[in-house]
């Protein structure tokens, strides 16, 4: 498997690890957090961890890696740290891990039956949110290409807080949250998508960079939400706009090839310059960078995703955060190795 970095990446990865605790009060902190990143960061934010951890997750594999996961919620137990997560029923090993975990005083729930939980967010003391792509997963985080941002604001925090707390509740049910900023960091769930990135897309100056595991768009169903954010590229190409689009090439699964294929064709018709990553390397992120502004969350752009399932992400409009992913991006378009 190849793996991709700069020199940027170590900085920011020890930063997620090393944080201090947060007082009340104090200034907001963005961490990106990337590929092989993404255990430490999770692990430093359990052990910072005071009075609770809530989670939800898609896939919870029981692995070396996420062994290590379960053994800091331990610890986090032991003084005192109330755990909860919610796991989506569908994934055939979760069923398992919730046992696991229950076993070892997490309060743990399998959603919805009737509707995908496709998050993957962890919430520390109601101000401290790690949240993107990775997977509970030996795969996810050891080897694939994933973003994710660790998040330090109490209000954010809250704001995440209350979408767990409607998750746990009922994951079925629409939850009533309306998209919510503060500092640099505008925090969205479920159906607000198409609504906050739509504009952001139209209103590109200079620059789109969209890292996607998967376009599932339709021209033929040209009001669909994945087809209206790529119209939205190729608008912003055919204006000036420097657009570049790279996808997740699969060597074990033909249906993310399949609408791929069908994305690719489509924005290069339409002048949008498009990549296909190693195919040796899953490429499972879901970031798009516009100007100084960058986007970080669980959703792939297809009609699940964007009008079915549970999903979250960020707005983060802070020009060193969005330079991290940009230069990110740039590394995975030119095909140059990550060493770590």
């Amino acid at each position: 498997m190849k793996r991709y970095g700069i020199a940027v990446l170590y900085r920011a990865l020890a930063l997620a690890v090393s944080l201090p605790l947060l007082a009340a009060g104090e200034k907001q902190e963005i961490v990106p957090v990337v590929n092989t990143g993404y255990l430490p960061a999770l692990l430093g934010l359990i052990d910072r961890a005071q009075k609770g951890i809530d989670f939800i997750q898609l896939e919870w594999q029981y692995r070396p890696d996420v062994k290590k996961v379960q053994d800091h919620l331990r610890g986090a137990m032991k003084r005192g740290v109330r755990v909860r997560g919610l796991l989506e029923n569908k994934i055939r090993f979760n069923a398992t891990s919730a046992e696991f975990l229950t076993k070892y005083g997490v309060q743990t729930k399998l959603d919805t039956t009737k509707k995908m939980t496709h998050n993957k967010l962890f919430v520390a003391d109601g101000r401290e949110v790690l949240l993107g792509s990775t997977n509970l997963t030996q795969n996810s985080m050891e080897r694939n290409n994933e973003t994710n941002v660790l998040i330090r604001d109490e209000a954010i925090g809250r704001f995440f807080e209350g979408y767990f707390e409607k998750l746990w509740e009922d994951s079925e049910k629409e939850p009533a949250l309306k998209p919510f900023t503060s500092g640099a960091v505008t925090a969205f769930t479920n159906r607000a998508y198409l609504k906050e990135i739509l504009p952001l897309l139209l209103g590109a100056k200079s620059s789109i960079r969209v890292l996607m595991y998967g376009v599932n768009c339709s021209p033929d169903d040209p009001e669909s939400a994945a087809t209206r954010l790529v119209d939205a590229l190729a608008a912003a190409a055919a204006r000036g706009v420097k657009v570049q689009v790279l996808l997740d090439k699969s060597n074990y699964n033909d249906g993310i090839n399949e609408v791929n294929k069908r994305a690719k064709a489509y924005l290069e018709s339409k002048g949008v310059a498009v990549r296909y990553d190693d195919e040796e390397v899953t490429s499972h992120a879901k970031l798009i960078c516009v100007d100084d502004a960058a986007v970080v969350g669980s959703y792939n752009w297809g009609y699940d995703a964007l009008e079915r399932r549970n999903e979250c992400a960020v707005i983060i409009r802070d020009k060193a955060t969005s330079e991290f992913f940009r230069k990110y991006f740039d590394i995975l378009w030119e095909g140059k190795r990550w060493v770590s």
